[in-house]
């Protein structure tokens, strides 16, 4: 403990002897921004399984936290907008019609963090991994996650020289900001692929393989490109593997993410020269499944992160009033009450609405007892509450007139055809402890309006969803839809959605959502899709989940970042010792 304390202590004192304390150890200095000696540990709720997080398949929250540290791309989404990097390059639409669209990806000036430069080489690989160039079979394919790119069919123009390709798609597309997904270097990609040692050589392959629409050779690639950055336990990554675009580079993955005792080692990357000023040297994400985190805040870690649940409040608090940081955050799921409409009694628009307004949504926000203050309010089905749009769908959807309890409740039922006293059999997770007591609060809302809630909670819900079980609404947690994938997927005709109600006006909305490219028409069709959710009165949504995030004394409290894709819900890159000032990189 006190060596760690001094440590931190000897850093800070060390702040004004930046240049002499890179020059002492030779070779590129540290970013001006970065506090030489620096350390950060944190119980880390991730794993990291694979590097290359533009994979469809197996790949973590924890895998994006690490990602948001070790690669810069040109565009992430943050509450619902893109946040452009300028330092990493630039998007720009430079056509567009109703059946096409041309984009111009230019890079700055990134290097990866062996100092190979980023260049047109690495944007054709992404774009022949989103675009699933080459042969389409299963065997050979990129398993790229989906985005935009799958509309992009002819090959890029590019220039070497100038780091900067020119995609044309087929039909405008809403993600063309974020697309192109550099996640793997071209130039490591090509020595594995083709045993080229020479970078240079290796990136010249890359290009001729994917413009010449070589079949046997993107193959290859694309069994590099799918597996060869996979962590694993048995086989550690290589030096090349781990390269970095970002303010940090990993330096070690020790342990194993199966058996709950990974440690990801990150540094700041010497390499980096983007715009975002990092402060902390080192950061250590120690994989914390089995324990109890939250006793050793202070001492073993920095920055713990914990559910909300009752048995931690009141160590919390103490932490809080002894000057530790505490804040809470959301990963972008909520709380919510679904009602199915294939079956009686809530088969009906006017039998749901009778229901669902007799809900006492004040009551369930209190089920999460001392902790209410951090489950924060949402009265929409496809916006967080922090995304751009949200109060103006809130508004225009007319969520809190749909659902404000009726003048005569009792009417409002007999009306919609049904009896007093009838039974809705509400799924839950019984292992939930905010399951229950919310359950508990809508049992006892609802019968003082003639209703009885029936206590169907079951330790497994999905189980019950997935093999079509019998209950009439459900209370869960689902994550606020980010994509117009994500909206169809939770409201189109599909298994995922948990009410059975579909509509053609909706699906045609998200349909023109994926196609718009300005951010006020995609908000503003978003805002359509919420109206035809409300307007079926299918869903109550009650509150976001939240975690709670405790830092120790030695560094400044961190801010939440609600929504953030990955595991950790506070973003390292803007962490900072207590007292720092870090200087800014000209």
């Amino acid at each position: 403990m006190i060596v760690r304390r001094l440590r931190r202590a000897a850093a800070l004192i060390l702040v004004t002897g930046v240049a002499l304390a890179t020059s002492a150890c030779g070779g590129t200095p540290l970013p001006a921004s970065v506090m030489p000696g620096s350390l950060v540990d944190v119980a880390w709720p991730g794993a990291l399984t694979t590097l290359n997080t533009a994979t469809a398949t197996g790949v973590t929250p924890g895998d994006r936290d690490v990602s948001a540290m070790t690669r810069s791309q040109f565009s992430r989404p943050v509450l619902g907008l893109p946040a452009e990097d300028a330092s990493f390059g630039t998007a720009e639409i430079v056509a567009e019609s109703d059946d096409a669209m041309t984009v111009v990806y230019d890079l700055a000036e990134p290097t990866w963090s062996d100092g190979i430069a980023l260049d047109a080489a690495d944007l054709l690989l992404a774009w022949a991994a989103g675009a699933a160039h080459g042969d389409a079979t299963e065997e050979t394919a990129f398993d790229a996650a989906p985005s935009g790119l799958v509309h992009s069919s002819g090959v890029p123009s590019y220039d070497e020289f100038e780091r900067r390709i020119e995609v044309t798609f087929d039909r405008p597309v809403i993600d063309w900001q974020t697309a192109l997904d550099v996640a793997v270097p071209a130039h490591v990609a090509g020595r594995i692929a083709f045993g080229l040692e020479d970078p240079m050589v290796a990136k010249q392959a890359v290009i001729d393989a994917i413009a010449g629409d070589d079949r046997e050779a993107l193959a290859n690639l694309a069994t590099v490109w799918n597996g060869a950055f996979d962590i694993s336990a048995g086989t550690p990554p290589s030096d090349m593997a781990l390269l970095s675009s970002g303010p940090y580079r990993i330096d070690a993955v020790d342990g194993s993410a199966d058996d709950g005792d990974q440690r990801v080692s990150l540094s700041a990357n010497r390499e980096y020269t983007g715009g975002i000023p990092v402060s902390y040297e080192q950061i250590v994400l120690h994989q914390a499944r089995g324990v109890d985190a939250i006793d050793a805040v202070g001492s073993d870690y920095d920055v713990v992160q914990l559910p909300a649940e009752a048995a931690d409040f009141e160590q919390v608090r103490d932490y809080e009033r002894d000057d530790f940081g505490m804040t809470t955050a959301d990963a972008g799921k909520m709380w919510a009450l679904f009602a199915r409409v294939d079956s009686w009694p809530l088969d009906s628009r006017a039998a749901r609405t009778a229901f669902l307004s007799t809900v006492p949504r004040d009551a369930v926000a209190e089920a999460s007892g001392e902790w209410k203050s951090a489950y924060t309010s949402t009265s929409a089905a496809v916006f967080s509450p922090d995304s751009d749009g949200y109060d103006i769908a809130v508004e225009d959807a007319g969520f809190e007139e749909a659902f404000a309890p009726a003048d005569d409740p009792a009417a409002a039922r007999k009306k919609a055809g049904v009896p007093e006293h009838t039974t809705v059999c509400i799924l839950y997770d019984a292992d939930s402890e905010f399951a229950r007591d919310a359950f508990d609060a809508i049992r006892k809302g609802v019968a003082e309006e003639g209703w009885i809630a029936r206590d169907c909670g079951h330790p497994e819900p999905d189980e019950v969803v997935e093999v079509g079980g019998a209950y009439d609404a459900i209370l869960t947690t689902v994550d606020v839809p980010r994509t117009p994938a994500d909206i169809a997927r939770q409201w189109g005709d599909t298994a995922a959605n948990l009410t059975g109600a579909t509509s053609s006006d909706r699906d045609e909305l998200i349909e023109q959502l994926s196609r718009a490219t300005d951010r006020y028409d995609a908000r503003d069709l978003r805002v359509e899709i919420e109206r035809t959710i409300v307007d079926q009165r299918v869903v109550l949504p009650l509150a976001m989940d939240p975690s709670v995030i405790v830092a120790s004394r030695d560094i400044a409290p961190p801010s939440p970042a609600s929504g953030r894709a990955g595991a950790l819900l506070t973003d390292p890159l803007t962490w900072a010792p207590v007292g720092a000032e870090p200087s800014v990189a000209p």
